[in-house]
């Protein structure tokens, strides 16, 4: 949880269909406009008439979707972060900071200066948590950037076959090792000084694990292939993490055999860079071949029929919607809950990974960690 500025963001889950414009408690039009902290003027953010917002926060700029529930403002910047503040009649307050109508006054101006000033003297713990922030809006923005970029790949639960093709991915670097489907263990690579490789560490806790599943397996017994710059594959997933971002992959089969595995991007020195930058690192290795499916199918369309000189009936107007019609309530999770009810909410997973009494969860947007049958942790 950051106590900084106006996003006390928790990594909650806040769908964007469950956002209700519901202005029971507050008139939606009279909060429109900037909203500013008079302690910080570069603290302020702006609700529009569209449904978006934008947010001006320690020289950083982002942008999302508001909506009001009752007395409660709800900002969303990602399927997976959010952040909300509570209406007091004639402003927002979240934490211990409150924003009121901007512009500011020659008061709040002097009041900004003074901390402004203050600022400089900031504790390491203060700078500390600004970094943290930021980075958890770059971890963001690389999210959404590679959700949009990259099309998932459904494999069939055995992954003998595809279900639904997502993006396919031309390879630019050489030395991206994978392991038959039929391998327990999927080989994790590293992409780093511009060269991917298994480092010792992994390859030697990867042998372990292989004995540990498959009696007698390792990593120089089992089926693998090293493929080269210009082979492609499909993308099955990408995960975020503390330290690096990691994308699983798939292959067409080679002699009736297709392969997987996995590359990491490690974070320079364990810090979250600009998402801009973390993106340019992954496309030095993978990018992603254009999709030219539309076009063919268009192409291989038949001509239009020529225009009937009869007169045609005119179409039929569909029924109109039923008034008033309550919109659904949000899909929630919880700690604790159990495996059967996150099933009921949430559908089946697109994968399970099973670790002992720990196992996780793999949604298209989430991924929910259980021990012991319980819920214990949500990304």
């Amino acid at each position: 949880m950051f106590r900084y500025g106006f996003f006390a963001i928790g990594l909650c889950l806040l769908i964007m269909p469950a956002f209700s414009q519901s202005s029971s408690q507050i008139d939606g039009t009279s909060v429109l406009g900037l909203w500013t902290n008079p302690a910080d003027p570069s603290d302020q953010f702006e609700l529009r008439a569209d449904g978006q917002f934008t947010l001006e926060q320690y020289g950083d700029h982002y942008e999302g979707r508001w909506a009001i529930q009752e007395k409660t403002l709800l900002l969303a910047l990602a399927p997976f972060a959010g952040a909300k503040a509570q209406w007091d009649g004639q402003g927002f307050i979240t934490g211990q900071v409150r924003y009121v109508r901007g512009p500011l006054t020659s008061t709040a101006s002097s009041q900004s200066a003074a901390s402004s000033s203050a600022s400089t003297n900031a504790t390491p713990a203060a700078s500390q948590q600004k970094g943290d922030q930021r980075a958890l809006f770059q971890k963001i923005l690389l999210w959404e950037r590679l959700n949009s970029e990259l099309k998932m790949t459904k494999v069939t639960a055995d992954k003998s076959d595809i279900v639904t093709p997502g993006s396919v991915l031309v390879l630019q670097k050489d030395g991206l090792l994978m392991y038959s489907i039929d391998t327990k263990v999927q080989p994790t690579s590293t992409y780093k000084n511009g060269k991917i490789s298994m480092g010792f560490g992994t390859a030697l806790g990867t042998s372990i694990l292989l004995g540990q599943l498959q009696p007698g397996a390792n990593t120089s017994n089992v089926p693998q292939r090293k493929f080269v710059a210009g082979e492609k594959f499909w993308v099955t997933a990408f995960d975020i993490q503390e330290g690096n971002v990691v994308l699983q992959f798939y292959s067409d089969p080679y002699e009736n055999v297709r392969y997987q595995g996995q590359l990491t991007f490690p974070f320079p020195k364990h810090n979250m860079p600009p998402a801009k930058d973390m993106l340019r690192t992954i496309a030095e290795v993978i990018t992603v071949q254009p999709d030219n499916n539309a076009t063919e199918s268009a192409a291989a369309q038949p001509p239009a029929p020529a225009p009937q000189t009869e007169q045609a009936m005119a179409p039929i107007p569909p029924p109109q919607p039923p008034a008033d019609t309550p919109p659904p309530p949000p899909k929630r999770i919880a700690l604790g809950q159990t495996k059967d009810q996150v099933v009921a909410t949430f559908g089946q997973p697109q994968k399970v990974v099973e670790m002992g009494t720990k196992e996780i969860y793999i949604y298209s947007d989430m991924k929910v960690t259980f021990v012991n049958g319980r819920v214990t942790d949500v990304q």
